[in-house]
């Protein structure tokens, strides 16, 4: 086992945790991070590398939902858009602005006329302050704008802007920041068991590079395992995974 990890893991033994986090990715990234800025004494272990899982392989974007107004979800777009723009403010090289273009053409379910409020919209719900100015384009601009767009039934378009992050970055980031506040983060380190007992949780765990176990008390264990959270001892989680395909497409193409 290197320095750095004994270290780690002596550390995780001096004495019982206030919250055990399982799990590397955003979520446990955040709770860590939280937790540790409260004067919390938390570890963080993760059986693979850091954001192993959907924490890198995300369609790195970082959006307010522009979807969710056609649905009057207005509340998530606004807490959403504005999360966006307070991490571009803090960590400006996690959040680069990207601009999306949506034509739009006769007979759809999505025409100009709707989609150019719905815009002006959304920068309004990122306190007007989103990271570009929204916009809408007459057909001819549009074309201009967009040579080689099918130009059939086209009545033009709207620009709108969210974010581009890069998503296993920001999970490391997140943990610079959780570990400079005090939380004790071991990755290749897997939880196999925890039983309750009278200052909390007993829990067994492995390091999967020396293929030792030892055991910890944590006073909480927070399950942000992702997919693999069901599989988690005393897991009431249930989960239907889901799997997500995105193409990217080169522009000259």
């Amino acid at each position: 086992m290197d320095e750095c990890r004994c270290s780690v893991i002596e550390q995780l033994l001096a004495r019982p945790l206030d919250v055990l986090v399982v799990g590397g990715g955003i979520v446990g990234a955040g709770i860590a991070r939280d937790a540790a800025m409260r004067g919390l004494r938390v570890g963080l272990v993760e059986q693979h590398d850091l954001a192993f899982g959907a924490s890198s392989r995300s369609s790195r974007l970082l959006h307010g939902g522009i979807r969710y107004l056609a649905q009057g979800r207005v509340g998530m777009v606004r807490e959403a858009s504005r999360e966006k723009g307070i991490l571009h403010s803090i960590a400006p090289h996690l959040a680069e602005p990207l601009a999306f273009v949506f034509p739009t053409y006769r007979r759809s379910p999505w025409p100009l006329w709707k989609l150019a409020p719905g815009v002006k919209l959304y920068d309004a719900l990122c306190g007007g302050k989103n990271l570009g100015a929204s916009q809408w384009f007459g057909r001819r601009e549009l074309l201009d704008h967009l040579p080689g767009i099918t130009s059939k039934n086209l009545t033009g378009g709207v620009r709108y802007f969210d974010a581009l992050t890069n998503d296993a970055r920001l999970v490391l980031d997140t943990l610079r920041s959780a570990a400079r506040h005090g939380a004790m983060i071991s990755n290749y380190t897997r939880l196999e068991a925890a039983s309750p007992d009278s200052d909390g949780w007993r829990c067994e765990l492995r390091d999967m590079r020396a293929e030792l176990g030892f055991s910890l008390t944590a006073r909480s264990v927070v399950n942000a395992a992702g997919p693999w959270a069901e599989k988690l001892a005393h897991s009431r989680v249930r989960l239907r995974l889901t799997k997500g395909v995105h193409l990217v497409i080169d522009r000259a193409r």
